[in-house]
């Protein structure tokens, strides 16, 4: 599931659940005493704090707007704050927003680029204060701060490593000189000023709604320790301002009934103050709203007051959020929420924000976007209408199902936002731009790949490393898959082989991701790189002596890794190699087989248009009551989409193959576009691969890329 879809099932479930709960466990004459306890001269001080904290959220917008070069008065703020945090209860959080905000600017001085700036500068601040906050709290309540183990610690732990080296080997080798660029100017005294007025504005906006929090939950409980409730409200902010509701609803309530119940206060107590504050922030905002609404003279259009020094967020974004996306885009996690979890691609926020922007800016120009390849607008135009129809094709057919709706037609937006997103750097930065886009691809990704090499070499120094973290002969990495992760890797393979110059890097790169390619233990991406490195050869993007070469680097690798092994735990030499690959299970092969036999026949039954998006899903089940998918992206279209559907996608996509398969050897773009295509045609035979972000944001930046660069390596 989504989490962009999730947010709203997980605000009411969360509600559904804690409130009649809370009757049944604490007796509804409990709950509606804990109501008429809180005396009204408190909630008038609770209502009073929280429109402290509206007024100091705006006047820290209007800081930050005006040290980025855009001057604002100070109802436009007022207005812009009020109406973005009722947006994120009435849509996404982040998302409704922005739009609220961009609503309520849209006649201001400020252009929407740079209310997207400013609205992440708060968020980014506002979400470590309060994440340090709440550490600071739970050290205090209990004692120490912990990770348990069982409810996914060491998993926290291997995300944080793991996007540290990704970052970090992304600023070596990928943005780090751009980056330096741009930012070496700005590094001065001032700026040192302003970012710590910015925190302690951020400061200033907490300290309201914590002292929202003690009042009711002290008014309630007044035998707690006031102490412990500064503590307690800390956790519970924090919890509340993870995106992942509406707003906070639901979320809030649950962890007020933990955090404060830990230092004293009653579930319907703790319950009473966290709605209280929650409607109380809404009352505030609404007539924090209404006083910037009124009043104040003609609006100015956007730019009329921008100051001669106003930072371009437009251009900086175009940089920033494609960069981002490049290192993001390596980590699908899983996020418990209740008894189950929401699968997220850390990157998904960041393509859809930039997405957005991209298609605004085309908007404002009046103006499709430009791509190398003519007519590919009109063939992402038929392609959506085509997955739309079979949609209610398959509607019609047996019904909605989640997996048709959000994972298959929903998903596809989110694949062209993500090819939206390679494609406005290459607006941006041209030839440069797509450069520093992909060489932090490929650095992160070898990055990613290091660490799971790491852990495997540790797990064979006999060091018990639990298999949550590393299991050899079936790397993951953060895909949670291991054909995912290889097709990562082919990603980052297609580009090494046109961008990384020097034999040295080229070599130490190229075996790193074979050896990664050999623990993660999937067959259709070890056809895939053999492909690969073929066309490489052809394209003379590499040659046959440095493929040995490194062949025999990463050969050397797995065997030190596999007599190490096999040292520490005196296992015969035949059997030296067992754990570093493990062949798929005979079930495995058989649920695969399966899906390509039914596949078959859905296409057999309804070989025009198809059996409906989401057919398949909907008719086949696992041994364990799940759905099925097809595990072949060319089976997968027409056993759903028909020959119409199939050649909707295929012809385009033979189309654009071709065109840049023929200028591959002079122009790098089109090298890597064609690589990257060998690559995905000869994996998603087998293995459904469609989906897979990483193919959409690579060739979304060269596509859309114009220019020539100097000649391939030869």
């Amino acid at each position: 599931m989504r989490i962009g879809f999730a947010r709203p099932i997980v605000s009411i479930l969360l509600l559904a659940a804690i409130i009649p709960f809370a009757v049944f466990y604490f007796g509804a004459e409990q709950v509606a005493g804990s109501i008429q306890k809180l005396p009204p001269a408190t909630a008038g001080l609770m209502f009073g704090a929280l429109l402290i904290n509206g007024l100091v959220a705006a006047h820290r917008f209007k800081v930050v707007s005006d040290a980025t070069g855009h001057t604002v008065r100070f109802r436009e703020p007022m207005a812009a704050v009020a109406a973005g945090s009722l947006g994120g209860v009435l849509f996404f959080q982040l998302a409704g927003q922005l739009m609220a905000r961009g609503f309520v600017m849209r006649r201001g001085s400020m252009p929407f680029a740079a209310i997207v700036a400013v609205t992440l500068y708060e968020r980014i601040a506002a979400a470590a204060l309060s994440g340090l906050l709440a550490l600071a709290g739970a050290f205090h309540i209990f004692g120490r701060v912990y990770l348990d183990q069982r409810a996914g610690g060491l998993i926290f732990i291997k995300i944080v490593g793991g996007l540290i080296a990704a970052a970090g080997a992304g600023a070596v080798f990928g943005y780090g000189k751009v980056a330096l660029r741009a930012l070496a100017p700005l590094l001065t005294a001032r700026l040192l000023h302003r970012s710590l007025q910015f925190v302690a504005l951020t400061l200033l906006v907490q300290l309201p709604t914590m002292a929202a929090y003690v009042l009711a939950a002290h008014a309630l409980s007044p035998q707690a320790d006031l102490g412990d409730l500064v503590a307690a409200s800390a956790i519970v902010m924090f919890a509340a301002s993870v995106p992942i509701s509406f707003a906070g609803w639901g979320v809030r309530e649950l962890s007020a009934i933990v955090a404060l119940g830990a230092v004293g206060v009653g579930g319907a107590d703790a319950l009473t103050a966290a709605m209280t504050v929650g409607l109380g922030s809404m009352l505030a905002m609404g007539m924090i709203f209404a006083l910037g609404t009124t009043g104040g003279g003609q609006d100015q259009p956007a730019g009329e007051r921008q100051t001669a020094g106003a930072i371009d967020h437009a251009q900086a974004l175009a940089w920033c959020l494609p960069v981002t996306a490049a290192v993001c885009v390596l980590f699908q996690i899983h996020i418990p929420v209740g008894a189950g979890q929401l699968n997220v691609n850390l990157a998904d926020p960041i393509a859809l924000l930039a997405g957005a922007l991209f298609v605004l800016h085309a908007v404002t120009r009046r103006q499709w976007p430009q791509w190398r390849i003519g007519a590919l607008n009109r063939s992402i135009a038929v392609a959506t209408a085509t997955l739309g129809l079979s949609l209610l094709l398959g509607a019609w057919r047996f019904g909605w199902t989640d997996w048709a709706l959000i994972n298959r037609f929903l998903g596809w937006f989110v694949l062209l936002a993500f090819g939206a997103t390679g494609a406005m750097i290459a607006a941006a930065g041209g030839r440069d731009g797509v450069s520093a886009l992909l060489l932090t691809y490929v650095a992160a990704t070898a990055g990613v790949a290091l660490l799971e090499l790491v852990l495997v070499l540790v797990n064979a120094l006999g060091l018990d490393v639990p298999q949550a973290l590393v299991d050899p002969g079936n790397l993951k990495a953060f895909a949670q898959n291991r054909n995912s992760f290889a097709f990562q890797l082919l990603m980052a393979m297609a580009a090494a082989l046109v961008l990384l110059r020097g034999r040295g890097p080229r070599i130490l790169i190229f075996t790193l991701m074979l050896v990664a390619f050999w623990y993660a233990g999937s067959r259709s991406g070890w056809i895939a790189i053999a492909c690969l490195l073929a066309a490489g050869i052809h394209l003379r993007a590499t040659t046959i002596r440095e493929v040995a070469i490194t062949l025999l680097c990463a050969g050397l690798c797995i065997v030190t890794i596999s007599v190490v092994w096999m040292l520490q735990t005196s296992t015969a030499a035949g059997e030296m190699l067992g754990p570093s690959y493990r062949w798929p299970s005979e079930g495995s092969t058989d649920e695969r087989m399966l899906t390509i036999a039914g596949g078959w026949k859905l296409f057999v039954e309804n070989p025009l248009f198809g059996a409906g998006l989401g057919a398949f899903s909907q008719l086949t089940l696992a041994a364990d009551g799940k759905p099925l998918v097809i595990h072949s992206t060319a089976l997968w279209l027409l056993a759903e989409l028909g020959l119409v559907g199939f050649a909707v996608f295929a012809i385009p996509a033979v189309y654009v193959w071709v065109s840049e398969w023929s200028r591959a050897r002079s122009e790098p773009s089109a090298a890597i576009t064609a690589l990257c295509f060998v690559a995905f045609a000869v994996m998603s035979a087998p293995a459904d691969m469609a989906y897979q972000r990483t193919l959409w944001l690579l060739i979304g930046a060269t596509l859309a890329l114009p220019t020539q660069w100097e000649g391939i390596r030869r």
